[in-house]
C-alpha cells in the first residue's frame, strides 16, 4: 500500500527552504508577487519530488534530490532576487546545507519509530523552528548588514559550504548503499562542528573588515567637520576684519551721508545704506541647533553657492539627540556631497539646486534632500551605482547607520530629480 505521507517530505523541504530564504535575502518583486511565484514552484515541485519518493523509494529521491529539488528552487529564487550574484549562491548553499542537517537526526529518529515518513517531516520540522528562531534573532540582521557591505569575495566563501554539502551528499549515498544511520549521524555531526567553525572564523574576519571600516568613514567625516570649522573661522576672521574697517570708517561714511542728503541724492545715499548693511548682514549661518551638523550644513552649502547651486535649507535638528555626533554628522555629510556632486554633473546652463529639510518629533528625525541631476542614474538592490571608480561608500554608510538606529532610508531619481529619504528612531 503507498505510503501517501512521503508527499510531506518535499513539502517540508522546499517550505523551510523558502522561509530560510526570504528570512536571509532581498528580493526585486513585492512580497505578493514572490509569495504567488513561490507558491507555483512549491506545487510543481511537491508533485515531482512526491511522484519519485512514492514510486522508486527514498534512496532514488536523494539520489534525483539535486535535479529535482535543489537546482530548480535556486533558479527560482535567482529569477526573484535582487542582488542576482554570488552573495545569492552562499545564501542558496546554506539554506541547502541547513536542510540537510536536520534531516540527519529525522531519518534517526523515523527509523526508531518503523521508518515512518510522517515522522520524518515531524521530527524536521521541529528541528527547523528550533534553528530558523536561532537564525532570525541573533544572524540575519548581521548577515543582511555583511552583504550590503561586502559585495564582492563571495565566491571563495561559497567554496567552504560546498565542500560540506559534497561531503553530506556523498554520507547519504553511502546511507542509501548500507542503510546504517550511525555512521551518517556521526559524520554529519562531525562536518556540521566544522562548518560551523569555518563559519565563526569568517565572521570574525569580517567583523574586523567592518570595524576597520567604521573608522575610515570617521576619520573622514571628522576632517570634512575640521574643515568646515576652518572655514568657518576664516569667514569669522574676514567678517571681523571688514566690520572692524567699517566702524574705523564710520565717521567718514556718516559725513559722506550727511553731504549726500544735503545735496539731495537720496538715491545715492539709499544705496549706499543698502551696501554697508549687505556687509553687515555677513555670518555664520544657523541652519539648525545640532553643532556638528550644522558645520556640515555650513561648509557645503557654502561649497555649492559658490558652484553656482541654488541651495534651499529648512532644517530642524536638536541640540542633542540620542546619536553619536559623528555618526550623525556623517549621515548629512553624506547626503549633501552626493545631491552636490550629482548637480555638478549636470551640463552649463542647467538649472542646479538643493533642497534639504528636516523634522524631530521627540522620538523621530526625518530628513530628505532633493537635488537636481541627470536621470541616467542606475541602482542595484535599491542603492544608486556610482559612477566614480570605487565610489558608493557614503550611500552604503548611510544605509548601515539607519539601519543600526532601526530606521529605514530610500533612494530614488525621477524626472531629473535625485531623493533621499531617511528617518532615524532617536
Amino acid at each position: 500500500m503507498m505510503d501517501y505521507s512521503a508527499f510531506i517530505i518535499p513539502i517540508v523541504t522546499l517550505v523551510t527552504a523558502q522561509i530560510t530564504v526570504m528570512d536571509l535575502a532581498r528580493f526585486r518583486f513585492p512580497l505578493k508577487k514572490v509569495l504567488v511565484i513561490l507558491g507555483i514552484q512549491l506545487i510543481i515541485q511537491t508533485l515531482v519530488s512526491g511522484s519519485i519518493l512514492l514510486l522508486l523509494g527514498y534512496d532514488e529521491y536523494v539520489r534525483w534530490f539535486v535535479i529535482a529539488v535543489d537546482l530548480p528552487a535556486f533558479l527560482v529564487f535567482l529569477y526573484i532576487s535582487k542582488r542576482r550574484d554570488m552573495r545569492d549562491v552562499f545564501t542558496t548553499l546554506i539554506t541547502i546545507f541547513i536542510n540537510i542537517v536536520i534531516s540527519i537526526p529525522a531519518i534517526w529518529i523515523s527509523q526508531l519509530l518503523n521508518g515512518v515518513y510522517y515522522w520524518y517531516s515531524l521530527v524536521r520540522i521541529i528541528l527547523f523552528v528550533a534553528v530558523f528562531l536561532i537564525i532570525h534573532c541573533f544572524v540575519r540582521k548581521r548577515y543582511i548588514q555583511l552583504q550590503d557591505e561586502l559585495e564582492k569575495g563571495w565566491g571563495i566563501f561559497s567554496i567552504q559550504p560546498a565542500i560540506g554539502l559534497i561531503f553530506m551528499y556523498f554520507q547519504y549515498s553511502q546511507y542509501g548503499i548500507d542503510q546504517k544511520i550511525m555512521p551518517l549521524l556521526f559524520n554529519g555531526v562531525i562536518i556540521s562542528l566544522l562548518i560551523l567553525v569555518v563559519f565563526w572564523i569568517l565572521y570574525y574576519v569580517f567583523k574586523q573588515l567592518h570595524e576597520k571600516y567604521l573608522i575610515q568613514e570617521q576619520q573622514r567625516i571628522l576632517t570634512i567637520q575640521c574643515k568646515a570649522q576652518m572655514d568657518n573661522l576664516e569667514q569669522q576672521k574676514e567678517i571681523a576684519e571688514m566690520t572692524n574697517r567699517r566702524w574705523h570708517d564710520l565717521r567718514h561714511s556718516t559725513q559722506e551721508l550727511i553731504e549726500l542728503l544735503e545735496a539731495g541724492e537720496l538715491n545715492t545715499a539709499m544705496a549706499y545704506l543698502k551696501e554697508q548693511r549687505g556687509m553687515a548682514n555677513l555670518q555664520k549661518a544657523d541652519y539648525c541647533l545640532h553643532p556638528s551638523v550644522n558645520s556640515i550644513l555650513c561648509l557645503w552649502a557654502e561649497r555649492s553657492i559658490r558652484a553656482g547651486i541654488t541651495v534651499e535649507l529648512n532644517m530642524d535638528v536638536p541640540e542633542k539627540l540620542e546619536i553619536d555626533p559623528i555618526e550623525l554628522s556623517t549621515l548629512f555629510a553624506n547626503a549633501f556631497e552626493n545631491a552636490y556632486e550629482g548637480c555638478l554633473r549636470l551640463p552649463e546652463g542647467t538649472q542646479k539646486y538643493i533642497k534639504a529639510q528636516s523634522r524631530y518629533n521627540g522620538k523621530m528625525l526625518a530628513v530628505g534632500f532633493t537635488n537636481s541631476c541627470a536621470n541616467e542614474i542606475s541602482f542595484e538592490n535599491d542603492m544608486p551605482v556610482s559612477a566614480k571608480s570605487g565610489g558608493g561608500i557614503g550611500t552604503r554608510s548611510m544605509a548601515y547607520t539607519v539601519q543600526r538606529f532601526k530606521g529605514n532610508i530610500s533612494f530614488a531619481v525621477k524626472d531629473n530629480v535625485f531623493t533621499v529619504k531617511f528617518i532615524l528612531k532617536i
